[in-house]
């Protein structure tokens, strides 16, 4: 098992990971694919839309309440209002869940608001191909929900292929804030 040093929000931390490969590391979504997914469009309502390719959903927040272990919130390319919560989302070891990009499509774009993206209490979750960038205090804050002394608060958060720059102004300034989450992942990211 190769040896990773790594650092988040000033905390550096020795990691193992099993690696498929050279370069590769292996997670809990490996060899898995989505069971449903659940489209989200620039063009799309909260209201009228239901989450289908041709009637999406308008928002990351709107879509995650109907995501289930086992499904894709698929974000279609174009800008999205920052400021989206999501919080209590739980997938399985078995049955994750992801959000991001489609393939195929340009990255979907998170812009503005105090934090672009809050995740909170999530697991099993796989955030994807993603740009974030002017938000005020965080790129992406992801917490335990206050629930410090659970481990489980917040645990198995796979951040790949995201690119989060041109954050601040107030607050804590992070691209990437961690705070009580475990067994986590970050992966071929970019931050600026």
């Amino acid at each position: 098992m190769k040896k990773y040093w790594f650092q988040v929000t000033g905390v550096t931390a020795l990691i193992f990971l099993p690696l498929l490969a050279v370069g590769q590391v292996v997670t809990f979504e490996a060899g898995k694919t989505p069971l449903a997914e659940i489209h989200v469009a620039e063009t799309g309502n909260d209201q009228t839309g239901d989450g289908s390719v041709g009637s999406p959903y308008g928002s990351i927040e709107r879509a995650t309440q109907d995501a289930v272990p086992g499904s894709a919130v698929l974000v279609h390319a174009g800008n999205y209002v920052g400021g989206t919560f999501v919080g209590g989302l739980a997938g399985t070891e078995t049955d994750p869940i992801w959000i991001g990009g489609v393939p195929g499509e340009a990255k979907p774009v998170i812009d503005g608001g105090s934090v672009g993206l809050h995740l909170s209490q999530v697991r099993y979750l796989v955030l994807h191909d993603l740009v974030i960038r002017n938000a005020a205090s965080n790129g992406i804050n992801t917490d335990d929900g206050g629930d410090y002394a659970n481990p489980d608060a917040t645990r198995h958060v796979v951040f790949r292929d995201l690119e989060i720059h041109d954050i601040g102004g107030t607050g804590n300034q992070d691209c990437l804030k961690l705070s009580g989450v475990d067994d986590y992942f970050v992966l071929d990211s970019s931050f600026a």
